[in-house]
């Protein structure tokens, strides 16, 4: 029986690293954040991450928050050739969409936002909503289908004492940041999709509409 405890030992191991990779593998979207406790004042930042092994094109989510605890400040991306696209802000609600001309790794975080501490409570922040994009046959943008959120909640304890205040998160090699101070607009029913890649579709129709003129100028010239 002494034999076979280190080889049962070695098999359970085994399981469970299986059990890990496969958990890996699985296409998701979670949030995080850097600590769970804060003082007035401070800035709170949280990560919305994702792994997946399709390049996407662009990205959306929505994080509701208590607007007595929190005030909203700014969303960035750090992933090269991400852009921000400005959506009206609802109070509670934070509604960010990014998107790139071309497809970009969605391995890692995919934004930083960030809050101010407003006063002494206890709150979280949810996950609402969140999907990657891509472009279909047809050229337009759609969801990544099979894509799970996980891990929607993040648990927050704010002080009352005061702390320091800090500059919000900054892009470290996407696009400018967005604003989440809410406006007097309407809250969006879901994501907009034709909103949120209008730019980048007409950025690519451009850019080929520029290839195609360069080429007949080139054969022209060469017929001459």
């Amino acid at each position: 029986m002494k034999k076979t405890t280190p080889l049962l030992l070695t098999f359970i191991l085994i399981l469970l690293s299986v059990s890990v990779v496969n958990a890996q593998a699985n296409e998701s979207i979670w949030l995080t954040a850097d600590a769970s406790s804060y003082k007035k004042q401070e800035t709170v930042i949280v990560r919305v991450n994702a792994a997946s092994s399709t390049p996407v094109q662009g990205f959306t989510f929505q994080i509701r928050y208590d607007p007595k605890c929190l005030k909203p400040l700014n969303a960035v991306s750090p992933i090269a050739g991400m852009n921000g696209l400005q959506l009206p802000q609802t109070e509670g609600l934070v509604d960010a969409s990014f998107a790139s001309t071309t497809p970009q790794s969605a391995s890692g975080v995919l934004s930083e936002v960030s809050f101010q501490a407003l006063g002494g409570c206890n709150t979280e922040l949810y996950l609402e909503s969140a999907a990657l994009a891509i472009r279909n046959e047809s050229g337009f943008a759609a969801p990544l289908e099979g894509i799970a959120l996980v891990q929607r909640n993040v648990a927050l304890q704010i002080d009352n004492a005061v702390g320091s205040a800090q500059e919000p998160a900054l892009a470290g090699g996407g696009g400018d940041s967005l604003s989440l101070e809410p406006t007097e607009s309407a809250a969006r029913q879901g994501p907009d999709w034709a909103a949120a890649f209008a730019v980048v579709l007409l950025f690519s129709v451009v850019m080929v509409v520029l290839v195609v003129i360069i080429i007949t100028y080139r054969r022209s010239l060469r017929s001459t």
